[in-house]
């Protein structure tokens, strides 16, 4: 089993770190350090987000018949 987080075990954390941040009764070395992980973990997501992309754009170039690409959105 993997160590590292998924997706919404970030997406999650990251709302958890929104709300503490938001507190009142913070201290400022706390902040900083829940800051810098939510930073981090910002940035796996949208690493993560951007694979997923590419994953699915690749399985959409191989599917089409032509060779070319068409992207939807994904609301309908």
């Amino acid at each position: 089993m993997s160590d590292t987080p998924t997706l919404g075990e970030d997406l999650k954390r990251l709302e958890e770190i929104v709300r503490r941040l938001e507190a009142d009764d913070v201290p400022i070395e706390e902040a900083l350090a829940i800051f810098e992980e939510g930073v981090g973990r910002l940035r796996a997501a949208k690493l993560r987000l951007a694979e997923a992309e590419t994953r699915v754009v690749q399985v959409l170039r191989d599917t089409a018949e032509d060779g070319t690409v068409r992207l939807e959105p994904l609301d309908g």
